[in-house]
């Protein structure tokens, strides 16, 4: 079979349409998985009554859904709720006015939390007892402790574990067209859908991909330098 580099190029472009999409995809659900992981691992590290047992068991059947489930369930509840709780509040809006968007970053946000969660548990759990009770010795609260010592720790110690769950979910965006989403993927097999010429569209999204994944990754190692540089300033 002759491969078509002039189709892989116009599926590159038909692909490259659709790159917003996939980042939303990828950088929403990190950010709203970031911010509700972190409640839950601090949850969890100063062992609250109940919730810490309650988001044990959210994060440990979370962990074990796969990511289709998650999107799959998301849909058909949306797709059935959705309508019934317009009426309730006399709302205009229905399911069909909804952005299929929100549903994926709903799932994919779901799909993240847990394994964030567990980063920021293992960073909070790395952080030295003596600076903590060291805080605490020249009077300083509970939240301060949190906000001067703990969380400024925090991000740096789990920056590398959530470069890699950014790309985890830059990946499993390639899913969202069972939720009827158009990412990086599905727009380039939709250009392939008219010849049947799927290898150079996949080839083609291969190579965004990894571009796009490379570009993390090389943001990820700069300011970790770039951090490193600036916390040996401090102690010199």
């Amino acid at each position: 079979m002759d491969f078509d580099f002039a189709f892989m190029f116009e599926a590159f472009l038909a692909a490259l349409h659709y790159l917003p999409t996939t980042l939303l995809l990828g950088f929403l659900p990190l950010v709203f998985g970031s911010i509700i992981g972190l409640g839950i691992a601090l949850i969890r590290h100063y062992k609250i009554p109940i919730l810490s047992v309650l988001f044990k068991w959210f994060v440990t059947i979370f962990k074990a859904i796969p990511v289709v489930l998650i999107l799959l369930v998301s849909y058909l509840v949306f797709s059935d709720s959705v309508d019934k709780i317009a009426d309730s509040l006399s709302w205009s809006i229905r399911f069909s006015d909804l952005d299929r968007r929100w549903i994926a970053i709903f799932a994919l946000t779901l799909y993240a939390t847990s394994g964030l969660s567990e980063i920021f548990r293992g960073a909070l759990a790395s952080i030295p007892k003596g600076q903590i009770d060291a805080a605490y010795s020249i009077g300083l609260t509970n939240m301060q402790v949190l906000r001067r010592v703990m969380i400024p720790q925090v991000i740096p110690l789990a920056l590398p574990l959530l470069n890699n769950t950014l790309i985890s979910l830059i990946k499993a965006s390639s899913l969202v067209s069972m939720v009827s989403v158009v990412d990086i993927l599905n727009g380039a097999l939709i250009e392939a859908n008219v010849n049947y010429r799927y290898l150079e569209a996949y080839i083609a999204v291969s190579l965004i991909y990894w571009a796009v994944c490379a570009a993390i990754e090389a943001v990820t190692a700069g300011y970790g330098k770039y951090a490193n540089k600036s916390r040996r300033r401090q102690f010199a």
